[in-house]
């Protein structure tokens, strides 16, 4: 009987070891799979914030190229700009190179001749023009001899720079007139003109005399004998000239200024069907 109890004892001890070896056994198994799991997590947690951190700064170098480049198109446009607005000074610098200003009117009412058809004195009818065409002045009527007419006048040419930026007081040369003879007589002996200093049409509203050109115009022999004066008023020539022409009967000539040049005459062209001569 006491060998069948400490038998039984010792299945029993048996059974709890076994018991308790597979209950630490099971412990141990959900334990490593907790654990498995949440190193799995914590890896998957870490890879996430990894790729978070990789996204962030590939949109912190996103943001940084857009600005950059948000930046680059703003100076374009700037660039474009400043560009644009230099085509535009020199298109108009361009036309005013290129454009004739018209300052007066020389019209022949008639012209006398001899037996042999010599032109003996012509009559003439001289006025100045603002720039929409109207006469500044009543006209003024000489009689000169012979038909060959000069027009004297005064020139200040200005340096090329400003004409190309279409400066608003030496974007074209200034033209005073000053005296009408014929190739027949002295210049001291012909008739004199009004002084008026006409400013370019493209600027002047009225064609009266600025301040800046009666300056010129005082000083006008000054500037063209001190080269170092003329340079500081932006002036490459000043001097006097004379611009002629063979009248015919019944015509009119304008005389036109070119803005980087002196005077001209340009005969006004009769309308088709029309037997008189019109601005």
């Amino acid at each position: 009987m006491g060998k069948l109890s400490e038998g039984i004892k010792t299945i029993n001890t048996t059974v709890r070891t076994i018991i308790m070896a597979a209950l630490v056994g099971v412990i141990g198994v959900g334990s490593w799979q907790v654990y498995s799991e949440y190193t799995k997590k914590e890896r998957l947690l870490a890879d996430q914030e990894e790729q978070l951190t990789t996204l962030k700064g590939q949109i912190e170098t996103k943001d940084a190229a857009i600005e950059s480049l948000g930046n680059d198109l703003k100076e374009k446009a700037e660039q474009v700009k400043e560009l644009s607005q230099q085509v535009d000074r020199l298109e108009t610098a361009m036309i005013l190179l290129k454009t004739d200003q018209r300052l007066a009117r020389l019209e022949v009412i008639d012209i006398k001749r001899d037996e042999e058809g010599k032109a003996v004195e012509s009559n003439l009818r001289f006025v100045e023009l603002s720039p929409n065409g109207d006469a500044l002045s009543e006209p003024k009527e000489v009689t000169l001899p012979g038909d060959l007419v000069y027009v004297d006048n005064w020139i200040i040419k200005f340096d090329d720079e400003y004409i190309q930026k279409g400066d608003i007081q030496r974007g074209t040369s200034l033209c005073l007139f000053r005296r009408i003879f014929s190739e027949d007589q002295q210049p001291a002996e012909g008739f004199s003109l009004d002084e008026v200093g006409m400013r370019p049409q493209a600027y002047s509203s009225g064609g009266a005399t600025s301040e800046f050109e009666e300056k010129l115009w005082k000083e006008f022999w000054e500037f063209a004998n001190d080269e170092q004066k003329a340079a500081e008023m932006g002036i490459r020539a000043a001097h006097g000239e004379a611009v002629a022409i063979k009248v015919k009967e019944g015509k009119q000539y304008n005389i036109e200024l070119r803005a980087s040049g002196g005077l001209s005459f340009k005969p006004v062209a009769k309308p088709a069907g029309s037997n008189k001569d019109t601005l």
